[in-house]
């Protein structure tokens, strides 16, 4: 009963390991400077230059990462002079950094509760096989969850984005103008590239995880 329990632990827990896996590798500067580098990748409506908007967003990146987090934003100025970020953008992004700071605690704990079932299971003799056979019902649960969604940001990514938003945002505070600074610097696009990467990313890996359990010998 035990084994099984511990099965169940690395099955459940792999998808979302994962998925904050590739999130926190998305969340670094090399992404938003790949993003802004991209010949299609929309022009401010604006007239922010390309250099002070990929500047603001590298910030507002730290803005989110890094203690003290959102605070740091209203110092941000625009080049001439006018605050770049106003309150409720710098209440939004204060969010941020707490939900992600708590999504990655959690993600610790599920990936060192996966290890720890995995290693476990793989080292009692009788339950070695159950061991790698978990890797891979875990690499196929993760298969057929992260398609569902992947599918559904790719064919209605405005509705996926909303759901996102309320469910983990209160009210409408995620919700901005085109005018605002947020809007100007992560377009739709840059969030529909994000979740294209971060799903095809995990995709990869967990059907890496199928075919290298596939036929793994007992011992």
């Amino acid at each position: 009963m035990l084994s099984w329990v511990l099965s169940a632990i690395v099955v459940i827990s792999m998808p979302i390991v994962l998925l904050l896996l590739n999130v926190r590798l998305l969340m670094n500067d090399w992404f938003i400077r790949l993003e802004y580098a991209r010949p299609d990748f929309p022009t401010d409506l604006y007239g922010m230059s390309q250099e002070e908007r990929l500047s603001l967003a590298l910030t507002g990146l730290r803005s989110v990462t890094q203690p003290p987090g959102a605070s740091i934003l209203r110092e941000v100025r625009f080049a001439d002079g006018r605050p770049a970020f106003n309150e409720r953008e710098i209440r939004h992004m204060q969010d941020v950094y707490v939900l992600q700071g708590l999504a990655f605690r959690v993600g610790g704990i599920l990936a060192l509760a996966l290890l720890g079932a995995w290693l476990c299971l793989w080292f009692s003799p009788g339950t070695r096989t159950l061991a790698w056979r978990s890797l891979g019902w875990g690499g196929w649960f993760t298969l057929g969850l992260v398609l569902l969604l992947t599918l559904g940001f790719a064919l209605a990514f405005d509705t996926a984005f909303t759901l996102f938003h309320r469910l983990f945002f209160e009210g409408d505070t995620w919700l901005f103008p085109p005018s605002d600074t947020l809007i100007r610097l992560y377009p739709e696009k840059f969030w529909f590239d994000a979740a294209l990467f971060i799903g095809g990313l995990t995709l990869l890996e967990a059907a890496v995880l199928v075919l290298v359990t596939q036929g793994r010998p007992a011992s």
